[in-house]
């Protein structure tokens, strides 16, 4: 009975560690520019992000890149369904 007491203790001490992680802001935050166009030869857009706030103590980059694979523009259209109705 007391391992399990001790086993139930630890795997709740673990969840609320786990959750408290989970809930860490960003130490960084940046303020990111409009997506670039997209990169034909490599397929993907980029943007670059300045940094706007650090937390205490964060090692942060003046700036960065990111990038995303590209999405093409014609989305198609979903068929309406067909619904209980008159004929």
């Amino acid at each position: 009975m007391q391992h399990r007491g001790f086993f139930l203790l630890a795997l709740l001490a673990l969840l609320a560690l786990t959750s408290a992680v989970a809930k860490k802001k960003a130490d960084c935050k940046y303020k990111f520019e409009s997506w670039g166009s997209c990169d034909g030869s490599t397929g993907t857009r980029a943007r670059q992000g300045t940094l706007k706030k650090a937390r205490y103590n964060a090692q942060c980059q003046e700036t960065i890149r990111v990038t995303k694979p590209c999405t093409s523009k014609t989305k198609s259209k979903t068929k309406a369904k067909k619904g209980k109705g008159k004929d």
